[in-house]
Protein backbone atom coordinates (compact mmCIF):
# COMPACT_ATOMS: atom_id res chain seq x y z
CA UNK A 1 0.00 0.00 0.00
CA UNK A 2 1.40 3.40 -0.97
CA UNK A 3 1.66 5.96 1.81
CA UNK A 4 2.23 9.70 1.91
CA UNK A 5 4.95 10.78 4.33
CA UNK A 6 5.79 14.32 5.43
CA UNK A 7 9.12 15.19 7.01
CA UNK A 8 9.06 18.33 9.14
CA UNK A 9 12.40 19.82 10.16
CA UNK A 10 13.85 23.32 9.92
CA UNK A 11 17.14 21.78 8.73
CA UNK A 12 17.14 21.10 4.97
CA UNK A 13 20.01 18.65 5.50
CA UNK A 14 18.01 16.67 8.07
CA UNK A 15 14.99 16.57 5.76
CA UNK A 16 17.13 15.30 2.89
CA UNK A 17 18.71 12.65 5.14
CA UNK A 18 15.34 11.39 6.40
CA UNK A 19 13.86 11.47 2.88
CA UNK A 20 16.72 9.26 1.70
CA UNK A 21 16.12 6.74 4.48
CA UNK A 22 12.36 6.60 3.83
CA UNK A 23 12.80 6.15 0.08
CA UNK A 24 15.52 3.50 0.51
CA UNK A 25 13.10 1.36 2.51
CA UNK A 26 9.81 2.38 0.88
CA UNK A 27 10.64 3.55 -2.68
CA UNK A 28 6.98 3.46 -3.74
CA UNK A 29 5.87 5.93 -1.04
CA UNK A 30 5.51 9.69 -1.61
CA UNK A 31 7.59 12.01 0.56
CA UNK A 32 6.96 15.72 1.03
CA UNK A 33 8.82 18.17 3.23
CA UNK A 34 8.00 21.08 5.49
CA UNK A 35 10.44 23.44 7.22
CA UNK A 36 8.07 24.35 10.06
CA UNK A 37 4.62 23.78 11.54
CA UNK A 38 2.93 26.31 9.25
CA UNK A 39 4.16 24.46 6.15
CA UNK A 40 3.10 21.16 7.76
CA UNK A 41 -0.48 22.39 8.25
CA UNK A 42 -0.61 23.79 4.69
CA UNK A 43 0.39 20.36 3.37
CA UNK A 44 -2.11 18.56 5.61
CA UNK A 45 -4.90 20.80 4.32
CA UNK A 46 -4.18 20.04 0.67
CA UNK A 47 -3.22 16.36 0.65
CA UNK A 48 -3.75 13.10 2.48
CA UNK A 49 -0.85 12.43 4.85
CA UNK A 50 -0.48 9.01 6.48
CA UNK A 51 2.84 9.48 8.29
CA UNK A 52 4.49 12.54 9.83
CA UNK A 53 8.12 12.55 10.98
CA UNK A 54 8.52 15.75 12.98
CA UNK A 55 11.58 17.38 14.54
CA UNK A 56 11.03 18.58 18.11
CA UNK A 57 13.17 21.74 18.03
CA UNK A 58 11.91 24.17 15.40
CA UNK A 59 11.44 27.93 15.36
CA UNK A 60 7.88 29.02 16.08
CA UNK A 61 5.72 26.10 17.17
CA UNK A 62 7.80 23.20 18.53
CA UNK A 63 7.35 19.72 17.15
CA UNK A 64 5.37 18.36 20.10
CA UNK A 65 2.80 21.16 19.86
CA UNK A 66 2.62 20.66 16.08
CA UNK A 67 2.17 16.89 16.55
CA UNK A 68 -0.59 17.51 19.10
CA UNK A 69 -2.45 19.64 16.54
CA UNK A 70 -1.90 17.01 13.83
CA UNK A 71 -3.33 14.37 16.18
CA UNK A 72 -6.41 16.54 16.87
CA UNK A 73 -7.05 17.26 13.18
CA UNK A 74 -6.06 13.86 11.77
CA UNK A 75 -6.19 11.19 14.50
CA UNK A 76 -5.11 8.32 12.22
CA UNK A 77 -1.78 9.84 11.14
CA UNK A 78 1.24 7.88 12.38
CA UNK A 79 3.64 10.32 14.05
CA UNK A 80 7.32 10.00 14.94
CA UNK A 81 9.05 12.75 16.90
CA UNK A 82 12.75 13.13 16.14
CA UNK A 83 14.79 14.88 18.84
CA UNK A 84 18.08 14.99 20.67
CA UNK A 85 16.11 16.18 23.72
CA UNK A 86 15.59 12.97 25.69
CA UNK A 87 14.39 14.64 28.90
CA UNK A 88 11.76 12.56 30.70
CA UNK A 89 9.06 15.23 30.27
CA UNK A 90 9.65 15.45 26.51
CA UNK A 91 9.64 11.68 26.00
CA UNK A 92 6.53 11.35 28.21
CA UNK A 93 4.76 14.00 26.11
CA UNK A 94 5.65 12.17 22.91
CA UNK A 95 4.44 8.84 24.28
CA UNK A 96 1.24 10.38 25.70
CA UNK A 97 0.44 11.51 22.16
CA UNK A 98 0.79 7.94 20.88
CA UNK A 99 3.80 8.99 18.81
CA UNK A 100 7.11 7.19 18.32
CA UNK A 101 10.23 8.69 19.91
CA UNK A 102 13.24 8.61 17.57
CA UNK A 103 16.40 10.00 19.17
CA UNK A 104 18.87 12.09 17.17
CA UNK A 105 21.13 11.35 15.53
CA UNK A 106 18.59 9.22 13.68
CA UNK A 107 19.39 5.57 13.29
CA UNK A 108 18.32 4.05 9.97
CA UNK A 109 17.14 0.85 11.66
CA UNK A 110 14.83 2.82 13.97
CA UNK A 111 13.32 4.66 11.00
CA UNK A 112 12.93 1.34 9.17
CA UNK A 113 11.09 -0.19 12.16
CA UNK A 114 8.90 2.89 12.55
CA UNK A 115 7.95 2.75 8.85
CA UNK A 116 7.10 -0.96 9.20
CA UNK A 117 4.91 -0.16 12.22
CA UNK A 118 2.85 2.26 10.14
CA UNK A 119 1.51 -0.68 8.14
CA UNK A 120 -0.47 -1.62 11.27
CA UNK A 121 -3.36 0.38 12.78
CA UNK A 122 -2.14 3.41 14.75
CA UNK A 123 -1.34 2.82 18.41
CA UNK A 124 -3.69 4.83 20.68
CA UNK A 125 -2.33 7.56 22.94
CA UNK A 126 -1.22 6.53 26.41
CA UNK A 127 -3.71 6.85 29.24
CA UNK A 128 -3.19 9.98 31.37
Amino acid sequence: MNKNVIIVDDSKLSRMHLRGIVLRHRPDWSVSEAANASELFEELDKSSIHIAIIDYNMPGMNGLDAATEVRQRHPDVHIAMVTANAQDAVVAGIRALGAAFLPKPVDEEQIKHFLASTLLPRRPAAAP
